[in-house]
C-alpha cells in the first residue's frame, strides 16, 4: 500500500483531504502531521511515497521543509506536491525552483477536495511511475 504524508497546520483542510481520499477509495494510507518538524522526523523514520505540503505554516514553512526534503539523500527524489491557498506567483515559482513536482490550489469545497483526490490518485497512483520509498 502506498503512503501519503499530508503536512498542513490547518486541521479542517487536512480533514477534507483525508476524507476526500477515503471517499475516492484506492490504496493510499494517509498520515497527517500539522508541523514541518514532525514531518521531518516522520520522513526520517519511515518511508513515504508522496508528500502533500502546505506552504504557510507556523515555525518552519512548507518551502523550508521542501528544501530539507530535497537536500536529504533519503528523500531527495520523493514526489512532493504543494497544496496551498497561495496564488502568489513568487510562491509558485519558488516551489518549482526548490524541487516541487506539482503545485495545486486548495479547493474551496468538499466536492473540490474529492476532485483533487480523484485526480491525484488517477495520476500519481495509477499512471505515474515513481521511485521506491527509501
Amino acid at each position: 500500500m502506498k503512503k501519503l504524508l499530508v503536512v498542513d497546520d490547518d486541521i479542517i483542510d487536512a480533514r477534507f483531504v483525508v476524507r476526500a481520499f477515503s471517499e475516492v477509495g484506492g490504496s493510499l494510507q494517509i498520515v497527517h502531521v500539522d508541523d514541518a518538524d514532525i514531518a521531518t522526523r516522520r520522513l526520517t523514520a519511515e518511508p513515504f511515497d508522496y508528500v502533500l505540503l502546505d506552504i504557510n505554516m507556523p515555525g518552519m514553512s512548507g518551502m523550508e521543509l521542501l528544501k530539507r526534503i530535497r537536500n536529504d539523500e533519503k528523500t531527495a527524489i520523493l514526489p512532493v506536491i504543494m497544496l496551498t491557498s497561495s496564488l502568489n506567483p513568487r510562491d509558485i515559482d519558488s516551489s518549482y525552483a526548490c524541487g516541487a513536482n506539482a503545485y495545486a490550489l486548495k479547493p474551496s469545497s468538499v466536492s473540490g477536495y474529492r476532485t483533487f483526490a480523484e485526480g491525484f490518485t488517477r495520476f500519481w497512483v495509477d499512471v505515474a511511475i515513481t521511485p521506491r520509498p527509501h
